[in-house]
């Protein structure tokens, strides 16, 4: 214990060393964020709001899904209104109101789970 009183006090501000890097003690103090509670309540919740996007997109018929997985679910290249006109034979507004559609559902659908 007297030596942990004698020992002389630490700035928790960066200061920077010799090669004017800034080196801090507070740097390695645990983040709020990787806390078991605070972990499990992310994995959570992404758990559910997984759970409730396949439980929306169950209730969409065949051409809705697709549609919705074309333009909002798909992280590489989503397809363009054009696009789904143009694979289904009709016009882009044909598939904007189709989408909109699809989306009022889902919400629906999600909500209530």
């Amino acid at each position: 214990m007297e030596t942990r009183l004698t020992g002389r006090d630490m700035s928790l501000d960066p200061q920077p060393d010799d090669e004017g890097n800034a080196v801090s003690p507070i740097a390695y103090l645990t983040d709020a964020e990787d806390e078991p509670a605070q972990i499990l309540e992310r994995n959570e919740t992404a758990a559910r709001r997984t759970a409730g996007l396949h439980r929306a997109l169950a209730h969409l018929d065949d051409r809705s899904r697709r549609i919705i997985e074309a333009r909002w679910l798909r992280e590489d290249d989503p397809a363009t209104l054009q696009d789904l006109a143009d694979e289904y034979g009709v016009s882009a507004e044909r598939i904007r109101q189709i989408e909109s559609k699809a989306l009022k559902s889902m919400r629906g659908h999600i909500g209530a789970g």
